[in-house]
C-alpha cells in the first residue's frame, strides 16, 4: 500500500472530524546523489505492546539523544481497512522512544504512565529537561526524562498536532482537530514552558472550507509564525474526496493577525535557524525545492524571498511528501520525505541526496545529522536507521 500524501492524510483526519470522534474533539545550485556504499543500519526496537504494531514518528534530538513518538496509527488503519479510529479500539501503553546517536544505540523508551486516550504520542519536542509530546487523541504534555515525572496540560482538550518554539520562551502547537477544551475552531495553541496557556490565535476560513493547521516555525528576525494548513470543506459527510481538499500557508504576527496567506507554491514544511535564517521546502507542480531565507533578507522582505534550490523535478505529491527539516550544527539543513529520500543542503547550496531503505508502506519522518552520519525515524518497523553522510 503506497505511503499517503498530504491529500490522503487530511482526508483520514478530517474523517475523524466529519463523524464527531469525541476523543479528537533566487538561485540554482548543483545536486550530486551520494553513490552506493555505507550500508544504512536499521536499529529496530520492541514494540510497547504485542497488540498493535507501533512505528517511529516525528523525532527531536537533544544532547545527542534522539527522542520519537511511538504511534500504531498507521498500521491499524490499514488493517481496518482505512478507519482513522482503529487505534482507538486497544488501549496501549504510551511511550517516546530514545536513541543514543552518539553510540547508535537504542536506549530504554520512557513510559509516559497509564494512557490517557488509548493511541501513542506523536511530535515531540525536545527541550534542556523535558520532552513535550502530543497526544492528538487525548491529553497532550511533558514528561522529564531525568526523573520520569509526567505532567498533562488537562485544560487543553485534544487535538493537538506538530510543535514549535515561540517567541520570548514560549511553545507553539497547531489544534488540527477538534478538541474538548476548545470551541471548534482551527488555532495555534501558544504556552508557557510549563502549559500554562498564554494565547489561542484562531484561523479562519476561507468560506466554505474550515483550516485545519499542521505545521508551524517561529521566525524570530521579523517575529512572525508561519503555519501551513489542510482546508477541509465546511460539509456533514463522514467522508471528504481527496481532490476537494485544499492548502494554503499563512504568515501571522505573534497576537495571530494574519500578514500573508498563500497557496501556490505549497509549503511542505518551514524550519528558522538560530541566526534567523529561514528554510521552507516548496513545491510547485512536479518540482521540489528548497528556499533558504537569510536573515538579512527577511529584515527587508516577508515572504518568497531567498535562494531556491532544486532537490527533485520529478517530485510526485501523490505518493511523497516533505515531512521534517532539521538544522545541524554546522548550519545543514536536513529535509526529510516520506520516501526515505533525505537531502542534506549546505551552507553554499551544493547538495547531497541519500536514499534509504524502504519497505512497503514505510514511511520516514525526522532525520538528524551528526559528525558525518544521518539517522531518521522509520514508520514501518519501529526503528531508526543510520548511515554515512558520505559514500
Amino acid at each position: 500500500m503506497k505511503a499517503f500524501a498530504i491529500k490522503g492524510f487530511s482526508r483520514i483526519l478530517a474523517t475523524a472530524i466529519s463523524v464527531g470522534i469525541a476523543a479528537w474533539s533566487g538561485g540554482v545550485a548543483c545536486t550530486r546523489n551520494i553513490p552506493a556504499g555505507s550500508e544504512p543500519r536499521a536499529h529496530r526496537m520492541a514494540p510497547p505492546s504485542a497488540d498493535e504494531a507501533y512505528c517511529a514518528w516525528f523525532a527531536d534530538s537533544r544532547d545527542d539523544v534522539l527522542y520519537f513518538g511511538m504511534s500504531a496509527f498507521w498500521s491499524t488503519f490499514r488493517a481496518a481497512g482505512g478507519d482513522p479510529r482503529a487505534d482507538l479500539a486497544t488501549p496501549g501503553p504510551q511511550w517516546i522512544g530514545r536513541f543514543d546517536l552518539a553510540t547508535e544505540t537504542p536506549l530504554p523508551p520512557i513510559d509516559l504512565g497509564p494512557p490517557r486516550s488509548a493511541a501513542g504520542p506523536w511530535d515531540v519536542l525536545a527541550g534542556p529537561d523535558r520532552v513535550y509530546f502530543s497526544d492528538y487523541f487525548g491529553i497532550s504534555g511533558y514528561t522529564e526524562p531525568a526523573t520520569g515525572r509526567t505532567v498533562r496540560f488537562e485544560g487543553l482538550g485534544a487535538g493537538l498536532n506538530e510543535w514549535a518554539w515561540g517567541p520570548d520562551g514560549s511553545i507553539l502547537v497547531t489544534r488540527y482537530g477538534y478538541g474538548s477544551g476548545s470551541d471548534g475552531a482551527a488555532e495555534i495553541v501558544v504556552l508557557e514552558p510549563d502549559g500554562t496557556l498564554r494565547a489561542q490565535l484562531r484561523l479562519d476560513g476561507p468560506e466554505g472550507f474550515h483550516p485545519a493547521p499542521k505545521s508551524l516555525a517561529w521566525d524570530p528576525v521579523r517575529r512572525e509564525i508561519w503555519v501551513n494548513t489542510d482546508l477541509l470543506p465546511d460539509s456533514d459527510a463522514a467522508h471528504h474526496a481527496v481532490e476537494d481538499v485544499q492548502h494554503d500557508t499563512r504568515v501571522l504576527d505573534e497576537g495571530g493577525r494574519e500578514r500573508a496567506r498563500f497557496t501556490d507554491p505549497q509549503v511542505h514544511f518551514m524550519r528558522f535557524g538560530p541566526d534567523g535564517t529561514g528554510y521552507f521546502a516548496e513545491v510547485q507542480g512536479s518540482l521540489l525545492h528548497l528556499r533558504v531565507r537569510s536573515a538579512e533578507q527577511a529584515a527587508s522582505s516577508p515572504v518568497l524571498t531567498g535562494l531556491r534550490i532544486p532537490l527533485d523535478d520529478a517530485f510526485s505529491a501523490e505518493a511523497d511528501f516533505v515531512q521534517d527539516i532539521q538544522i545541524g550544527q554546522d548550519g545543514t539543513a536536513i529535509v526529510t520525505r516520506w520516501s526515505g529520500k533525505i537531502h542534506l543542503v549546505a551552507r553554499d547550496g551544493g547538495v547531497r541526496t541519500l536514499e534509504l531503505p524502504r519497505g512497503s508502506g514505510d514511511l520516514y519522518y525526522t532525520a538528524v545529522l551528526r559528525k558525518g552520519r544521518v539517522c531518521a525515524t522509520r514508520c514501518g518497523d519501529l526503528a531508526v536507521v543510520c548511515r554515512d553522510a558520505d559514500g
